[in-house]
């Protein structure tokens, strides 16, 4: 029988961490797990003088693993997720972060983990995202965002104007600061900073949110997560930001973008007992004085 294989991520700036990690690395294989390390990540445990027979053989492409595990917060998930792609493989986030909206489990949840895995007894919980396309993205730029795609003005002074389409008809002019649109799972990141709401990260959805927007009638909106939006930005400049989470490129005014949902979503692994309101209580601290 084939042994389950874990591949590790994780950021290369969390020094008070080394110690759980290697705890688990070592749980993990006496669980009878086969272990692979996204080559960054090793190359970053590697420069503290762990006995290299330790640290797990590299890989720098897709690994030939059955599911993954981001050690960090909800920016190293996303990496994560961008370089699994499309393969569906499962991700399972040990927050070192901060929120850890996307990371449920910490280095306390070890063996809770790692029985989950052996056990197939966690939650696998799909993910949708929004992909984009337009004339002027470069080859290779990230298209689909987990959390959020934005367009912003390029410049500290001049706002842009969005102009906006919902399944081919007109839906508004946003002049603003940018435009966000969220999927259900990112509404607590980018979008919730703005004053977007809270969605259920199981909603087929999108969230469109402004930036500072010039009329205060212009409001965060929810729609369907089969809807097209076309968007097209002017600007006094002469261009506008791309951000897809957080990958950003500056873009010539005028041109057209279509968003729309990604044909592929991200499995996220989580505990059973782990709830949306149960996360919302915890991280937003609701019902504490």
């Amino acid at each position: 029988m084939r042994r389950t294989t874990l591949a590790l991520y994780g950021k290369s700036r969390q020094d008070q961490n080394l110690t759980g990690i290697m705890n688990f690395m070592a749980e993990a294989r006496m669980r009878g797990f086969g272990l692979l390390c996204h080559e960054k990540f090793a190359a970053y445990l590697s420069r503290f003088g762990e006995n290299p027979d330790f640290i797990p053989p590299k890989f720098s492409g897709i690994p030939d693993a059955d599911v993954a595990i981001s050690f960090g917060g909800d920016g190293t998930f996303l990496r994560t997720a961008r370089r699994l792609e499309s393969t569906g493989m499962p991700i399972a986030g040990i927050n070192t972060g901060n929120l850890g909206y996307l990371a449920h489990f910490s280095l306390d949840d070890i063996p809770l983990l790692l029985d989950g895995i052996r056990d197939k007894s966690l939650q696998m919980q799909p993910r949708k995202l929004i992909e984009v396309s337009g004339h002027g993205i470069p080859e290779g730029f990230l298209r689909c965002a987990l959390n959020e795609i934005a367009v912003l003005k390029d410049d500290s002074a001049s706002m842009i104007n969005v102009n906006v389409e919902l399944d081919g008809f007109f839906l508004a002019d946003y002049r603003a600061d940018g435009l966000i649109v969220s999927t259900a799972t990112g509404s607590t990141a980018y979008n919730l900073s703005v004053g977007g709401p809270i969605c259920q990260p199981e909603l087929d959805c999108m969230v469109l949110a402004p930036v500072a927007p010039h009329s205060l009638t212009l409001r965060p909106i929810v729609v369907s997560g089969n809807s097209v939006l076309k968007l097209k930005m002017t600007s006094r400049t002469g261009s506008y930001r791309l951000s897809v989470d957080g990958y950003s490129l500056t873009m010539k005014e005028g041109s057209s973008l279509e968003l729309k949902a990604a044909p592929y979503v991200v499995n996220l692994l989580s505990p059973h007992d782990d709830t949306f309101a149960a996360s919302l209580r915890e991280k937003l601290l609701w019902g504490r004085s």
